[in-house]
C-alpha cells in the first residue's frame, strides 16, 4: 500500500532502523533518532543498488516520487542513478559547484572558450541554446551518451536543415572537448559521431552567368530595399569580400579619399588583415554609403539605435528574400564565387592574384615565406572585373564569361 502524508507523520522511531515502503522501489527509511530519509531501490545490470533521494520533510512525498521517476528514467538509459549522483558530487567538488549539468557546462564553454576565440560566436551560441540545452541540458556532463548528442542533431535534421544538424554535432564536440580537458567527462560523446552519418556535405558551386549578373542588379535596384542595402549588394559583386566583413566595415577603414579599403584582422574570417585597392565603381558606391551613414562610424549602420550598431548579416539576408526577380537559387555568397570565377575567365590574371583578392593565403611553407600582398596587381584585377560588369549592364559587346572557358 502506498504512503500518504498522514501515514508518514504517524511513523514513529524504533530501537532499530526500519523501512516504510511506498511504491515502485521508493521507501522511507526511519532511524531510531526519528530522522526519515527517502531512498530508491532498483536493479542495475542484474545487481541491486540504492539511491539516496533526500530527507523528509525537506523532500516531500510528491517530490520524492518525482525524483524516483527521474532515477528510473536513467536506469532505462542504462545509467546507474547511484553512480551518476557520485559523479555529480565529484564534478561539483572539481568546479566549486559551478558546473552541475550540461546547461552549466554550456554557459562555461561559451563564456571561457567560444566568445574569446570567435568574433562571430552568435550562430554557435544559437545552436547551443536552441538545439542542445533544451534536450540534454539537465543531464550531468558525464552521463551524456552519443545517442543523446545524435538526438540533438537529428531533431534539426528532421526540420529540414541538414548542414545545421552537422554544425550542432560539431558544436557539441567542441563543448565536450572542453569538458574533457576539465576532467568533467571520461570521453567525448560526440567524437564517435561522423558528420557524414548525419548528413552528406553539400558544397555550393553556384555562380552567376552574364545574363544573371544583369538580372541580379536589375532586381536589386528596382526592389523596395533601402538605398544602403541596394548599394551593399552591388558592392559585394564588385569586391569579393565576405558579407560579415562588409557589415563590420567602418567609415575610417576607407581613408580620406575612399580609394582603399582596410579590413582589419578582427573583421577577417581567417584573422588576416587585407587592404583592397578599390575600382572606380566601388569608390562611387562607398562615397555614397558614407554620405548615407551620416554621423555613424559604420559604413552600413543599422536603422535602429541611431546608427550606433552596424547592419546585421541576417537583416541583409532577410531583406533579400523580399526581392522579386532574382536569379533562381542565388544567395549572397554566390557573388564572391562569381567574382573569383570571373577573375579567372577574364584571362591574364594569375591564380595567386585572384586568390589574394579573396584573402586566401598560401598554405604550408609558401604561406610562411610568401607574404606579398600584390596590392597593385589585385587592384588592376578588380578594376578589370568592375569594368566587365559595367559592360554587362550596358549590354555591350563583351565575351560571355563561359565563352572564355570554351
Amino acid at each position: 500500500m502506498s504512503l500518504n502524508e498522514t501515514a508518514i507523520k504517524a511513523l514513529k522511531p524504533k530501537a532499530k532502523r526500519y523501512d516504510a515502503t511506498d511504491r515502485d522501489g521508493l521507501l522511507l527509511e526511519v532511524h531510531p533518532t526519528g530522522k526519515k530519509v527517502w531512498r530508491y531501490r532498483y536493479r542495475f545490470n542484474g545487481k541491486r543498488e540504492k539511491l539516496t533521494i533526500g530527507p523528509y520533510p525537506a523532500v516531500g512525498l510528491q517530490e520524492a516520487r518525482k525524483r524516483r521517476l527521474q532515477a528510473e528514467e536513467l536506469v532505462h538509459k542504462n545509467v546507474s542513478p547511484s553512480l551518476a549522483k557520485k559523479r555529480e558530487k565529484q564534478t561539483l567538488r572539481r568546479t566549486g559547484g559551478a558546473i552541475r549539468n550540461v546547461a552549466d557546462l554550456a554557459e562555461s564553454w561559451i563564456e571561457n572558450v567560444l566568445r574569446p576565440a570567435n568574433k562571430r560566436a552568435i550562430q554557435d551560441e544559437t545552436y547551443v541554446r536552441r538545439d542542445i540545452i533544451p534536450r540534454i541540458g539537465s543531464l550531468a556532463p558525464d552521463d551524456v551518451s552519443a545517442a543523446d548528442v545524435w538526438g540533438c542533431a537529428e531533431a534539426v535534421l528532421k526540420r529540414g536543415h541538414a548542414q545545421a544538424a552537422r554544425r550542432v554535432r560539431g558544436v557539441a564536440k567542441r563543448m565536450f572537448d572542453y569538458a574533457l580537458s576539465q576532467g568533467l567527462v571520461r570521453a567525448n560523446p560526440a567524437a564517435t559521431i561522423k558528420p557524414t552519418h548525419i548528413a552528406p556535405t553539400k558544397a555550393r558551386s553556384r555562380t552567376l552567368e552574364a545574363h544573371e549578373i544583369r538580372q541580379w542588379l536589375h532586381a536589386v535596384y528596382t526592389s523596395r530595399l533601402s538605398r544602403p542595402q541596394k548599394l551593399a549588394l552591388h558592392l559585394l559583386l564588385l569586391i569579393p569580400v565576405r558579407k560579415g566583413e562588409l557589415m563590420l566595415a567602418k567609415v575610417a577603414h576607407f581613408g580620406d579619399n575612399q580609394t582603399m579599403w582596410d579590413i582589419p584582422a578582427e573583421n577577417s574570417k581567417n584573422s588576416a588583415p587585407i587592404r583592397h585597392k578599390l575600382p572606380r565603381q566601388a569608390q562611387v558606391i562607398v562615397k555614397e554609403l558614407i554620405d548615407l551613414a551620416g554621423s555613424s562610424e559604420w559604413l552600413l549602420p543599422s536603422p535602429h539605435a541611431n546608427g550606433r550598431n552596424p547592419l546585421t548579416k541576417t537583416s541583409l539576408n532577410s531583406a533579400l528574400r523580399t526581392v522579386a526577380g532574382l536569379p533562381p537559387d542565388a544567395v549572397i555568397h554566390d557573388l564572391r564565387r562569381t567574382c573569383r570565377t570571373g577573375l579567372s575567365e577574364l584571362g591574364g590574371i594569375p591564380d595567386t592574384v585572384a586568390e589574394l583578392c579573396l584573402n586566401h593565403r598560401p598554405k604550408g611553407v609558401a604561406g610562411v615565406y610568401d607574404r606579398a600582398e600584390r596590392l597593385l596587381e589585385r587592384g588592376r584585377a578588380l578594376q578589370r572585373w568592375a569594368d566587365h560588369i559595367d559592360k554587362l549592364i550596358a549590354g555591350g559587346n563583351v565575351v560571355h564569361i563561359n565563352a572564355a572557358r570554351a
